[in-house]
Formats: C-alpha cells, structure tokens, sequence
C-alpha cells in the first residue's frame, strides 16, 4: 500500500555546477552525500521493491519516522517504511518540475526542496539520483545533436529508420547514467507507447509500397472517417517529434 507524498544546460559547465550545486547544498546540510544510490536492493531503485513493503508518507528531514500517521506533505514524494526513497514516474514529475526552467539556480532550488520533504536516507538518494539525472540530460541533448534530426517532423518526411538508431543509442545512454531500474520506472510506458507508433508506421509504410515485412504483420487500425483517420497519423507524429526534442527544447517558461 502507498501513500503519495509528495531536464538543458546552454554549457557543459551550466550542467556540472548545477550538478555540484545541488549536492552542496545537501551534502553541507546532512552529511550523507557520500552514500552511493542503491542498484540492487531496496525502493531507492524500482517500484517492484516496495509491493512486500508499505510505502509512507514523506516526512520533512526534522519529523520523526513513524508507520502510524498517513500526514500527506508531499504528494508527489514516496518513502518505504525504511525511509528509502521509492523511484517512479512522480519523482520525475517532481525533478522535471524544476530542473525544466531557465533560471541558474534550478538545481539549488530543487535541493532546498527535497531537504524539506525528505528523511535523510532517501534524500541522500533523491539528491545523487538528481545529479545523474543531469548529467543524462546533458549527454542526451549531445547525442541527439550528432544525430542531425529535423526537431519539427512532418508525416511526409518523417525518417522512421533513422529515429529508431536515435532511439536505441538513448535507450543505451539511459542504461549507462540511470541504470536499469530508473529508466524502467520511468520510462516503460513512454516506450511502449513509442515501440506501437514505430511498428505501426513501419507497415502503413511497406502497405504504401506493396513490401511485405518479415515477421508478424502488425495490426493497422483504420478508421471510414478521414478526420479520424488523420487525427491518428498526427497523434503518432506527435510521438515522433518528442523523441527527437532535447532536453533544452523542453525548458518551461
């Protein structure tokens, strides 16, 4: 059971002092920076970790721990009954939240934040977790730019082999920074999604052309409305253009 408590640099040195920031200020506060994120044990990596374990309430760092109470302070936060952070699509939201802004001191403000909302196990964890996640930020908006992709894809000229070399070089960047276990938790319903938009695309082409592809044929959906039927080619264009999009491209204003 849980209780929910509560990227880009213009520089590779915007990257490295946000980075460097963010645990300073941590670090300086607590004292327990040093402490490597958990690959193989524990909550602080996937969800799967905590099914045998009741996830609580977030507590501010100064609040003693306690299994009884269900005080919500951060709903977009989860600790387990350890106080090991718990890593799931709502802790991106949260590192998204202010990592995704323009202004200098995003990585500060969001370390202020956690240190508010956090005990001091899976702080340690949020804040080195948010320091890779920077750094993959940086590496992906790099990657991609080798890549040469057109960012505003239409569907005359989308290139579906070349996105998809695009899409295993960052699934392995991702592998490399996050691990396995973060970019399964935060990532797997976003590829699923994309895997459906490649396969489907794939054989709307090779029917165009009169190819048959090997393996299974993929179902094609198709609908007697037009309107419809081009309202879905743009939802999958759609899909396209955010996985070319860096991470720069995404900063909210």
């Amino acid at each position: 059971m849980r209780i929910r408590t509560e990227t880009l640099r213009d520089g590779q040195g915007l990257y490295l002092c946000a980075a460097a920031a963010l645990a300073a200020v941590i670090g300086l506060s607590i004292g327990v920076f040093s402490t490597p994120l958990p690959e193989s044990k524990n909550a602080a990596a996937a969800e799967s970790h905590t099914s045998s374990a009741a996830v609580l309430s977030a507590q501010p760092a100064s609040a003693p721990s306690t299994t009884s109470s269900r005080v919500s302070i951060a709903p977009a936060l989860a600790v387990t009954e350890q106080q090991t952070l718990v890593v799931d699509t709502a802790l991106l939201n949260v590192f998204n939240t202010f990592l995704l802004k323009p202004d200098g001191d995003r990585a500060e403000q969001l370390a202020v934040y956690l240190k508010s909302k956090l005990p001091p196990t899976a702080l340690a964890e949020a804040v080195q977790l948010a320091a890779r996640y920077q750094a993959y930020m940086q590496a992906h908006d790099e990657l991609l730019a080798a890549q040469h992709l057109n960012g505003n894809i239409q569907a005359a000229t989308v290139d579906i082999d070349r996105i998809a070399i695009w899409r295993e070089q960052r699934d392995r960047l991702r592998q490399r920074v996050l691990g396995d276990r973060v970019a399964q938790a935060w990532y797997q319903n976003d590829d699923a999604q994309l895997d459906q938009v490649l396969q489907e695309w794939r054989q709307r082409v090779a029917d165009a052309q009169g190819v048959t592809l090997q393996g299974e044929r993929y179902p094609v959906p198709h609908w007697s409305n037009p309107a419809q039927e081009e309202k879905h080619r743009e939802y999958m264009v759609g899909v396209l253009r955010g996985v070319v999009r860096g991470y720069a491209e995404r900063w909210m204003k």
